[in-house]
């Protein structure tokens, strides 16, 4: 299993954005779109294999953790933004009464919403999956010996914060894909790659 959780510092947490105009209404959703599109999609497949978790940090309700899970994900996605925007709308409205942290709500087979922490997420990740986070000064991704349950966090275009990192820190390793700043989804789209390269890929 890979699981990819990015933190989007910015994100709407109410459906108060236009599908229109995602970059400069919704807090960069269409950063999440993308990061989506890529963490999932092939030429003609889709994977199965793949967990992702958008939590979402903007106003007005922060936070708000949205989970697609692969294996069960019966929604169709398409390679466009404004589909993808939709269910992460979908998502907001379902999660729009939600009070306590620990409770998700399904709102498609696959699909889930709360109102879990950052912290809560990488937790409970922590549980069955090794955690690497995704930095430039990390350790080269080529070194590193994965399992079969495989978990990496990484900021959006803002990154995650001092106090982020050091949550992560004693957790998470640090591992590197290049020394430069990629955008989020090509980074995700070339773990995605690099992983099906390997001899037993997770």
């Amino acid at each position: 299993m890979r699981t990819f959780i990015i933190k989007a510092n910015e994100a709407h947490t109410r459906p108060d954005f236009k599908l229109n105009d995602l970059p400069g209404t919704s807090g960069r959703i269409d950063v999440l779109c993308r990061f989506i599109n890529s963490a999932f999609l092939l030429s003609h497949g889709f994977r199965k294999n793949v967990r992702v978790w958008l939590l979402l940090y903007g106003p007005p309700e922060p936070p708000k953790a949205i989970r697609f899970e692969g294996s069960r994900l019966k929604v169709r996605l398409n390679p466009d933004e404004r589909s993808t925007a939709r269910l992460i709308v979908k998502a907001l409205k379902a999660g729009g009464g939600l009070r306590e942290p620990g409770k998700e709500v399904e709102v498609y087979p696959g699909l889930y919403v709360s109102n879990r922490t950052f912290e809560d997420v990488v937790r409970l990740t922590l549980k069955n999956s090794a955690i690497y986070y995704l930095h430039e000064e990390g350790r080269p991704i080529t070194d590193i010996r994965f399992s079969q349950n495989v978990a990496f966090v990484l900021g959006d275009h803002k990154g995650l914060s001092p106090e982020d990192e050091a949550f992560l820190d004693g957790i998470a390793e640090r591992v590197s894909v290049g020394r430069k700043s990629y955008l989020a989804s090509h980074v995700v789209a070339y773990i995605n790659i690099f992983l099906d390269s390997l001899p037993n890929p997770p």
